[in-house]
């Protein structure tokens, strides 16, 4: 049974030269106007409607795509806008030197390489970059990692290249296409970002991690950094996963600033608000082995309780869209710290003490956090009871009713490869086969 379902993977597999559909709703989500020129190569520009029309585009060429009101309109180079009734329009690359540009009103502006297909949905346009596999994950590695870790991690770039390639040939087992979106699939940039990471793609061409029962590419799942320690595919998202355990991760601490240790900061009042409770009185924690919280249990003055998941509430103040920084919350690896209104009124808040809310023995040797409030608490920066949150900012007056201080570590769902600790990994000299054998059970590497 096995070996033949080894052969059917065999005889399924994409081969190299497949293309990929990626839909581009990373940066031009909901696009009413984008222009594409032609940047390098040669395109054929097909048209189609009731009669399908096709015009050769070669570089230079200048397509803008917009809404006139009541109906999508097209512009050809220098041409009028012309209103197009048609169901959609591919850009089409004539050799593998094809490059185009999309561009938007607000400045935006990425290149890729490959086709381009296009259709109207309504009230945007929708956009699918059609590209090589290979070529594809050169504008995904640089940005799920970065080019500058080629000097010292070239291995972990390798990792992550053989985990970037095992998830898009897995999702495309079960899927027609994938988004750019790092919030839905793999993040993605096209050429805009190629660079160094280059050398990791070639090295490890066609390099797969697949169940050593099975031999099928398993879902190869990753998170920037996991705060220390691994974790359980069933405590995430409810389906468990032979290919992940829950253990220690001492290569991810220490590293990665922010997504390493942060703290938020939010007004007992600001956060009863945020899930329809009076001020918050009191909170308790129910975690899995890996200290990520499973439950968050909140009473308020009026003693009215509330229960919500340890990611609902992760994702009530995640910065969805803003630049991480150590005053973000980012993931649920977090312990909690109340000061009352009343330790506010004797001052109390310019002194936290010893006290290190990473007393577990899985993340001994930590860096505490006791004095990153310092700047917050005393002058010329705001009194506690003056904050709204981190994020918010603060208030005109005092508030009586307190605050409650959030220290983590890590940023993601900690599931998988832990991007930071491979990086580390890699500088301590480990290879590639090294690294995702630390982060994944039961896999064997399986070469196309």
């Amino acid at each position: 049974m096995v070996l033949f379902l080894f052969l059917v993977f065999l005889n399924a597999k994409p081969c190299l030269a497949q293309e990929i559909p990626i839909e581009l709703v990373w940066k031009f989500k909901d696009a009413g106007w984008i222009g594409i020129q032609i940047e390098e190569g040669n395109y054929q520009l097909k048209e189609l409607n009731q009669q399908a029309s096709i015009t050769s585009f070669p570089a230079g060429s200048l397509l803008e795509c917009a809404w006139g009101g009541y109906a999508p309109i097209l512009r050809l180079n220098d041409n009028p806008f012309q209103i197009w009734r048609g169901t959609q329009i591919e850009l089409r690359a004539l050799d593998s030197a094809g490059v185009f540009k999309i561009q938007t009103p607000d400045g935006q502006s990425i290149r890729y390489r490959g086709s381009l297909l296009l259709r109207w949905q309504e009230d945007h346009w929708s956009l699918i970059n059609q590209v090589e596999r290979e070529e594809y994950l050169k504008g995904v590695v640089p940005i799920e990692m970065s080019n500058l870790w080629a000097q010292d991690g070239l291995e972990a770039l390798k990792a992550q290249t053989v985990a970037a390639r095992t998830y898009v040939v897995k999702k495309l087992q079960t899927s027609s296409q994938i988004t750019d979106s790092p919030d839905f699939d793999q993040a993605y940039l096209g050429k805009e970002v190629e660079g160094k990471a280059t050398l990791a793609i070639a090295a490890t061409e066609g390099e797969i991690l697949v169940d050593t029962q099975t031999q099928l590419p398993i879902d190869a799942l990753y998170s920037s950094h996991n705060g220390g320690f691994t974790e359980k595919t069933e405590n995430v998202w409810s389906n468990p996963d032979s290919h992940f355990s829950s253990h220690l991760d001492p290569f991810s601490q220490g590293m990665g600033g922010a997504a390493d240790q942060w703290r938020y900061i939010i007004g007992a009042d600001v956060l009863g608000k945020a899930f329809q409770l009076a001020p918050i009185q009191e909170i308790q924690l129910d975690k899995y082995l890996s200290g990520r919280v499973k439950k968050v249990r909140m009473t308020d003055q009026q003693g009215k309780t509330k229960e919500v998941s340890g990611r609902a509430f992760v994702q009530a103040f995640y910065p969805f869209g803003h630049p991480i920084q150590s005053q973000s919350f980012l993931g649920s690896l977090f312990e909690v710290q109340e000061i009352t209104g009343q330790a506010q009124a004797k001052g109390q808040e310019n002194t936290l003490g010893n006290w290190n809310p990473f007393t577990q023995p899985q993340l001994e040797g930590a860096k505490s956090p006791v004095n990153i409030l310092q700047n917050v608490s005393m002058a010329p920066g705001p009194r506690l009871n003056r904050i709204l949150s981190s994020s918010l900012g603060v208030r005109e007056t005092p508030s009586p009713d307190g605050v409650f201080i959030f220290w983590g570590r890590g940023w993601g769902h900690g599931v998988g490869m832990s991007q930071w600790g491979a990086y580390h990994m890699a500088q301590l000299g480990y290879s590639y086969q090294e690294i995702l054998n630390f982060y994944y059970d039961n896999i064997a590497f399986f070469k196309e």
